[in-house]
């Protein structure tokens, strides 16, 4: 007797009643004995399979033989124990690790269905992410360049709806993709220093114009004093105050929405408190709010004096993930409604990181006060830029999209159908003759990041930023380590794009006007000919007369010889300077540098010895 309670014991005397035991597949184990009559333990044993019998096989027998123990452990048995060496003990002892042992396997098949299913669905995910942004930035890019063409009220009215409602479907894209992210522990967090004010700032300035729109009073406010700054991710904190407050306006016809927050400086916790007047929550709804894809009815919702609510359901993705996203900032989030008179959302995040020994006595509290974003705003307009830009995209539309785009900062703009033309149009130029490249990651004959490889391998210096529809953050990581400098998601945002420029290129800055005065005819025209060639504006005097005559005009800076047959260039720097504007400078061009004293007395502001080079020339222009 092994545990009569712990085991319940069926048998079975012969081959066919144990074919149908087996067949049912209802037993943790099977201890089947070799000798069944005229057919052996191993014939049936090699059944077990395909009788669909998934437990493990003990096999008893009365022969302690070595062969026979190999043979019934290939037929698929788990032990094999000599009847006459067999003891109560031992045979509990062989039950109970062949079960255990037949339940973590179970588990570890289990798992790695699991881990499978979920890499299949990021790996769909992902593919359906790069299928459907492409398209996106089609509809979304050119939208946004027939808005700033057109003038006509009703084109842009109608162009208004296109643009909104693709963002609105770019948004449920992201949505689900993060949904995807934090479900696969990928998303990633990251906890840094940030200053409360310019973010509730930017929150404000983009939420107010929707408010306003719809009436609606959108107030942001403090309970006392909060702190100056807390630890936490600035873009997911961003997010999920984004997505309540957005509810919160879409589902108030009238009234107000506040966000208000309170620090609770004696547990060091920060609440941030969306309030709105809006058609409220039902109760029974009020479980499953969180819960993916648990839309809310709010047709079933509106009550008599908020008629004009919205009746989208949205994705039941948005709340979901603000949800997820303050629990993985340490935090949590409530909800109480009350229908017709509605809804308060509480998110409460530590105003720094658990275990972090420094106390909250060095940080500054302030009073909250709305100013001007003190954040980093992209460009509203294209930026003036100068310098050569290559493109490879082998979707034309997206080809001549980003083309058009970086084209608008003036920047002369190469393109290339796909990764090989890429290859073959930058081995016709010198290295340095395309200040930045574009490259999409996903094109035929070579790929982005191989041609990255390529050109990197090659000693290429040149910025690379990549263009892609992949937005995990691995992916992301991929392609810096894979010499991208830079990383552009589509759908391409036209802001991004012009931001990324302006890190790699030079502002196209009004060309400045200088007057030479030199009396060595061949050193004039060289001088002025690298001044023009720079982007300068350029006007001549041969002696002091001429200088004078001229000096009435708005220079910017004056190159002055100091040995002038008529006058010596410290006698003629001060009349100059009655008649120059201001700010301009007036430069000594002299054969020996002079002490700041003689430049204090002259009334110079520097000095340039000659021979004038172009190193030295361009570097005065960016001087003055």
């Amino acid at each position: 007797d092994i545990d009569a309670e712990a085991y319940t014991l069926d048998w079975v005397a012969n081959l066919d009643h144990a074919r149908l035991a087996l067949a049912k597949n209802e037993h943790h184990i099977c201890l089947m004995d070799y000798s069944l009559g005229a057919v052996d333990g191993l014939t049936l044993l090699k059944e077990v399979k395909s009788l669909g019998f998934t437990a493990p096989v003990i096999m008893l027998t009365g022969q302690d033989d070595t062969q026979l123990d190999t043979l019934a452990s290939k037929a698929g048995a788990v032990d094999y124990l000599v009847k006459s060496q067999l003891s109560a003990s031992r045979l509990a002892r062989a039950v109970r690790y062949a079960i255990t042992r037949n339940q973590i396997e179970a588990e570890r098949v289990e798992r790695m269905k699991a881990e499978s299913a979920n890499q299949a669905k990021s790996k769909f995910l992902a593919h359906l992410s790069h299928e459907l942004r492409t398209p996106l930035t089609a509809i979304l890019g050119y939208t946004d360049l027939l808005l700033s063409e057109t003038q006509q009220t009703s084109s842009v009215e109608k162009l208004d709806i296109i643009k909104r409602n693709g963002d609105h479907l770019l948004s449920l894209l992201n949505d689900v993709l993060d949904l995807s992210k934090i479900e696969a522990n990928k998303l990633d967090i990251d906890f840094k220093s940030t200053i409360l004010t310019p973010l509730l700032t930017n929150l404000w300035q983009l939420l107010k114009v929707k408010a306003n729109d719809k009436g609606i009073t959108l107030d942001f406010k403090a309970s006392g004093k909060i702190p100056t700054v807390i630890e936490t991710d600035p873009v997911r904190l961003q997010q999920i105050l984004l997505n309540l407050l957005g509810n919160a306006l879409k589902f108030t016809s009238q009234g107000s929405v506040t966000l208000n927050v309170h620090a609770q400086s004696d547990q060091g916790l920060i609440d941030f408190e969306v309030i709105d007047t809006g058609i409220g929550i039902n109760a029974d709804q009020l479980d499953t709010i969180f819960v993916p894809f648990s839309q809310l009815n709010s047709a079933k919702l509106q009550v008599d004096h908020q008629p004009n609510v919205s009746s989208e359901a949205g994705s039941g993705l948005g709340l979901a993930i603000s949800s997820q996203l303050t629990q993985r900032l340490g935090g949590d989030m409530k909800v109480t409604s009350e229908v017709g008179k509605g809804s308060r959302f509480t998110v409460t995040l530590p105003i720094q990181p658990s275990g972090e020994s420094k106390g909250l006595q060095s940080c500054e509290w302030i009073d909250l006060e709305l100013g001007n974003s003190l954040g980093h705003k992209a460009p509203t307009s294209a930026p003036k830029l100068t310098g050569r830009v290559l493109v490879a995209d082998d979707i034309p539309e997206i080809r001549t999209l980003v083309t058009q785009i970086i084209s608008m900062t003036g920047v002369e703009v190469d393109s290339a159908v796909d990764g090989q033309h890429a290859w073959e149009l930058l081995n016709n130029q010198r290295k340095d003759y395309h200040d930045v490249i574009f490259l999409d990651v996903q094109m035929p004959r070579i790929s982005g990041p191989d041609l990255a490889a390529r050109l990197r391998a090659s000693d290429y210096k040149q910025p690379l930023i990549a263009l892609t529809a992949a937005t995990m953050q691995d992916q992301k990581n991929l392609c810096f380590q894979q010499g991208f400098n830079s990383h552009l998601s589509k759908p391409i945002d036209r802001d991004l794009v012009w931001t990324t420029l302006q890190n790699h290129l030079p502002v196209k800055s009004a060309a400045k006007r200088l007057l030479v005065v030199e009396d060595n005819q061949d050193a004039l025209e060289v001088t002025c000919q690298i001044l023009e060639l720079l982007g300068a504006q350029v006007a001549t005097a041969s002696n002091g007369q001429q200088a004078q005559e001229q000096a009435h005009q708005s220079f910017d800076a004056v190159l002055l010889d100091l040995n002038l047959p008529d006058i010596h260039g410290s006698e003629l720097a001060p009349v100059l300077r009655r008649s120059l504007p201001e700010q301009a400078q007036i430069i000594a061009v002299t054969g020996q540098d002079i002490t700041n004293n003689e430049k204090d007395a002259f009334g110079i502001d520097q000095c340039l010895v000659k021979p004038l080079s172009i190193d030295k020339l361009k570097q005065l222009l960016k001087e003055i």
